[in-house]
């Protein structure tokens, strides 16, 4: 049934009343609620598509009936579909909906129309969290405790999503809230919300609808404390010293920890950790590591530092968390005061202390990280910002302070910047002492059709961040991002589209870095197809400083060409193929040799398969194979394959299995790139009834060919501790094993 075209009014006074009793989807037998509850619930409809036909009526009647308790707040979504046999869904492990049909709700309880939460589900009942920003876009880190229900029928399907009150932040007694609903069909590649969200206008909660009428709502003290407990043996090699690597064995080891939240006026959050555990029950996604010009960047993964990161979220990325790789204690506040945004976090990380000898001064000293973040909202999607950072480790420092800000100008035109001062004394590159300033402008243009954005950075040779992340300094570049894209209706196609972008770097020296180019047409078809050919041109300039063997700066010019095709072609399977022909550069030529033009294929292929509902395959494959420009002699070759297998027996109780090789060969002759393999392995049995409760059992190994000293030995048989790493052989060295059982519960008052 469809509906009409025509956006959805606001929910008025009465539209969330307050009720005496839970709601649940027994309460809507027949895809209708209970003749006496009908009148005590609010009711929207006339949800309206963003995509793939902006502004037309949604393809299915979609119904959503809500009311709130004095604790929570409830959702009930009606999704009707005349081919219920069409629906995608599949028993996963928590946040993994997105292939499927599911339905969000998106609250902004400060009614700032810039930061809110989002809460999906799935058909079955899957449930995934988000936080959400109108500059940061979406954060699926975030975790909180609510329920869910789902329930395929005959004619569609339902959905429930119970908030709790305290699992929520906002001003207590204040009657109106902004939400946005919406609803995902993957195999339409369509997307519906109420109230409309045009894809003409940016940004989603500068379009909100209000929820109204929330009374009964106090603000309580909500405290949480989530201890926990860990049992492992572990042996595994310690190489963080590359003058003493060592094995180090734990049999039988015990040890406890935990966090501490304490919640003030629903607005404030204090948070505690001591001793916190960040052994890994997730994996970084695999990417191309070997011969890259910058360092490469990975996603947080430890729940101590992802709650809330938002708060400390800038134009440059001053808190890369990663960076702190050991941390014993941590204490961190947050939260929103009328239109004023604070963060403040302080943390140790023993790991400085632990990569130099054990004669050293700062032997097993800790570093310890301090980052402080205010900004004051103005207008509408505006705000202005301070900034500061500190890293101290012995006599050494990095500090970093700004200003930046952001304004939103129309409905399509925004600008963000930043402008920052940082003082070091210490870095490990450069002893003495430097400081520098750092700035970022950026302007940007959104729309349905027409796309821009141009961005300057400008990063002198003095700056630096050890408590973020920058790929390079003494850097000032350019980049730009152009697009347009048609809709033409009652085709097959929903979509075609042109984009090109283009980017140049200069150092301050006025010596080029690089000019990068690229141009890509794209097609968008139903159940999410893309296709896009890809075409470019990159131009990097190496010089004396990094390369003694040059006698002047060299550029060398990269072109490239490819296809980048991905789909959901059935509710069992979809898949991303990114696969380039392009010219390379070899970062890594032997001794007096200077960098060379490379020839270079590339693939970089996902599947996700589901075989039965509640079994999730994921497979990744990458291949990056290099040979000489000149004369076709192989250079290198990199593989990653990497399957992960998932088995859900009921949404919270699931067993997993990981396995990863990782090899590169290579021509000593043309590369000091060495030859390496590896081979890991994780199983993992996890109950997890919500965030913070749950219980790990877990096994991993890990295989490479590492010599079995351990280091290049000097002429007296001591270890070089100037080289970074581990010699390697042709023979698997076993350098990591544990097993462990991990038990945490969350306790809320």
């Amino acid at each position: 049934m469809q509906q009409k075209s025509e956006a959805a009014t606001q929910i008025s006074e009465n539209r969330l009343p307050l009720i005496d009793a839970p709601l649940t989807l027994a309460d809507f037998t027949g895809m209708q609620p209970r003749v006496e509850l009908r009148a005590k619930l609010g009711h929207v409809s006339g949800f309206i598509q963003t995509s793939p036909s902006n502004g037309d009526a949604a393809s299915e009647e979609t119904e959503v009936w809500m009311a709130h308790t004095r604790k929570t707040m409830y959702f009930v979504f009606l999704c009707h579909d005349r081919h219920p046999e069409l629906i995608r869904s599949h028993m996963a492990r928590r946040e993994d909906v997105l292939n499927d049909d599911y339905v969000t709700v998106l609250l902004d309880p400060f009614r700032d129309r810039r930061t809110g939460v989002k809460f999906l589900v799935n058909p079955v009942g899957v449930q995934s969290d988000a936080a959400y920003s109108e500059s940061d876009g979406t954060d699926y880190s975030y975790d909180t405790v609510w329920d869910s229900e789902g329930r395929i029928t005959k004619d569609g399907w339902m959905a429930l999503v119970a908030i709790p009150f305290r699992s929520l932040r906002f001003h207590s007694g204040q009657a109106e809230w902004g939400v946005v609903l919406r609803r995902n069909i993957p195999r339409n590649s369509e997307t519906d919300y109420w109230p409309r969200v045009s894809a003409n206008v940016s940004g989603i909660l500068t379009q909100e609808g209000t929820l109204q009428g929330l009374r009964g709502v106090t603000e309580s003290h909500n405290i949480q404390i989530n201890p926990y407990l860990l049992a492992q043996n572990e042996r595994k090699l310690v190489d963080t010293y590359m003058g003493d690597p060592y094995f180090s064995a734990r049999k039988l080891e015990g040890t406890a920890g935990g966090e501490v939240k304490w919640v003030l006026k629903n607005r404030v959050v204090v948070d505690g950790t001591l001793n916190p555990d960040f052994s890994d029950v997730e994996s970084d996604a695999p990417q191309f590591t070997v011969d890259q010009r910058y360092p490469v960047s990975y996603a947080e993964l430890r729940p101590f530092f992802l709650e809330n990161a938002n708060y400390f979220s800038t134009p440059f990325t001053l808190v890369y968390t990663r960076t702190i790789q050991r941390p014993e204690f941590g204490l961190r506040t947050t939260g929103k005061l009328g239109k004023t945004n604070q963060g403040v976090f302080l943390t140790d990380d023993r790991m400085p202390g632990l990569q130099v000898s054990a004669s050293d001064p700062l032997y097993q000293k800790h570093a310890l990280i301090a980052v402080g973040r205010i900004s004051e909202d103005l207008g509408k999607g505006s705000k202005v910002g301070l900034v500061y950072t500190d890293k101290e480790f012995g006599s050494g420092w990095n500090r970093v302070g700004g200003a930046d800000y952001t304004l939103r100008f129309n409905d399509h035109w925004s600008s963000q910047g930043q402008m920052l001062l940082s003082s070091t004394m210490g870095d490990q590159d450069n002893p003495g002492y430097s400081a520098g300033p750092a700035e970022y402008f950026y302007l940007s243009r959104s729309g349905h059709a027409f796309n821009f954005n141009n961005g300057y950075t400008d990063i002198s040779s003095g700056f630096a961040t050890q408590t973020g992340y920058i790929q390079t300094s003494n850097i000032r570049s350019d980049s730009n991002y152009l697009s347009y894209e048609w809709y033409p209706r009652h085709s097959i196609v929903q979509g075609f589209g042109l984009e090109s972008s283009d980017s140049f770097a200069f150092d301050h020296n006025n010596n080029r870095v690089y000019h990068y180019s690229s141009f890509d047409p794209y097609w968008t078809l139903p159940r999410n197809f893309v296709i896009a050919p890809l075409v470019g041109q990159n131009s990097d300039t190496v010089i004396p400083a990094s390369y003694s063997a040059l006698s002047g700066n060299k550029n060398i010019t990269e072109n490239y060409g490819g296809v980048v095709f991905r789909g959901a072609p059935w509710s069992q399977f979809s898949f991303t193929l990114q696969a380039l022909e392009s010219d390379n550069v070899n970062y890594s030529p032997v001794a007096n040799q200077t960098p060379s033009l490379l020839k270079q294929q590339t693939v970089n292929l996902t599947l996700i398969a589901h075989p039965m509902a509640a079994l999730t395959m994921t497979n990744y494959y990458l291949l990056d194979r290099d040979h000489a420009s000149k004369g076709g002699a192989f250079v290198y070759e990199t593989q990653t394959m990497r399957s992960k297998v998932n088995y859900q027996f009921t949404r919270a109780f699931s067993a997993r299995v990981i396995v990863e090789y990782d090899s590169t060969h290579a021509n000593p002759a043309l590369t000091t790139l060495q030859k390496t393999r590896q081979l890991s392995s994780q199983a993992l049995l996890t109950w997890l009834p919500h965030p913070g409760t749950a219980v790990y059992l877990g096994y991993s190994n890990d295989l490479q060919n590492l010599d079995r000293t351990l280091c290049y030995r000097l002429a007296g048989g001591a270890c070089d501790a100037s080289q970074s790493e581990v010699p390697r052989n042709n023979t698997l060295l076993d350098d990591s094993k544990q097993i462990f059982m991990k038990v945490s519960y969350l306790l809320r008052f």
